[in-house]
This record gives structure tokens, C-alpha cells and sequence, in this order.
């Protein structure tokens, strides 16, 4: 009985799979937001008009996140890994994590337990910002290698 090998393109194209799936339920949850959210909001006693601001503005960086996620996604598919414009999309990545822990640490103020959500979404911008770093010296050095040959 053979067993099935995880390929790296297999594991691209899930990766691709998710971005759009979660692209769907993002928009979806853009949509229903205002129906659905009072009845969460009202149970948790959160003020309705400051969450639905935070919740479309976090949606912003997630659009702008999953966009250019994509694009990264497709430029690895190409094997275009070490360039220079997927350096500029992890800088990007990152500061979209970035502005939603600016947002939710804003949004702590009058909801505390978002500030748990505001340490991840940072957290994440520091990852996503040292991978960026590692990926600039990688294209110097790939720069580098290609000017001695």
C-alpha cells in the first residue's frame, strides 16, 4: 500500500487554496458583520459603532494582506523567490500586522481583552519582518553570486 507524498507544490496549492477561501469568508464576514455583530456585541457588552470600526478597519489590512499574500504565493509558484519584490510584499505583510495591532491595541483601550489580539498581530509583524530581512540579504547575495559569474 503506496502512501501519499506531501509535495512542496502540493503544499503550495493548499496555501493558495486557503488565501482564497479565507478571502471569501473575510468578505462574507464583511457583509454580515452588521446583521451579526449586534447580537455578539450586545452579549459581550461591547460598544457596537467603536467594534464595527475596528472590525472594517482591521478588514482593510486583512484584504491588503491576503491580496499580496497571494501575489507572493504566485511569484514562489513561478520560482521567483529571491527577488526584490517579495521583499517589498513581506514589508508589506508586516505592516499590515503592524496597523491591526495599532488598531486593536487603540480598541483595548475600551475592550481590554483585544490587547491579546493586538500582542499576536505584532507578534506576527516582528516574524514577518525578520523574514523580510533574511530574504533582502538573500537577494544581495543571489545579486552578488550573478555579477561573478
Amino acid at each position: 500500500m503506496s502512501k501519499l507524498k506531501w509535495t512542496p507544490s502540493m503544499s503550495l496549492l493548499l496555501s493558495e487554496i486557503i488565501v482564497k477561501i479565507l478571502a471569501v469568508i473575510f468578505a462574507a464576514a464583511c457583509i454580515y458583520a452588521p446583521f451579526g455583530v449586534k447580537n455578539i456585541a450586545e452579549a459581550f457588552g461591547f460598544n457596537i459603532p467603536l467594534f464595527m470600526t475596528a472590525f472594517y478597519l482591521c478588514a482593510v489590512f486583512a484584504f491588503t494582506a491576503l491580496f499580496f499574500l497571494n501575489r507572493l504565493l504566485g511569484n514562489i509558484k513561478r520560482s521567483d523567490i529571491f527577488i526584490d519584490e517579495n521583499v517589498k510584499i513581506l514589508r508589506i505583510l508586516s505592516w499590515c500586522c503592524y496597523f491591526v495591532g495599532i488598531t486593536m491595541a487603540l480598541y483595548s483601550f475600551f475592550e481590554y481583552p483585544f490587547i491579546v489580539i493586538s500582542a499576536a498581530a505584532a507578534f506576527f509583524g516582528l516574524i514577518l519582518r525578520v523574514l523580510k530581512n533574511v530574504f533582502r540579504k538573500a537577494v544581495e547575495l543571489r545579486e552578488e553570486n550573478d555579477g561573478t559569474i
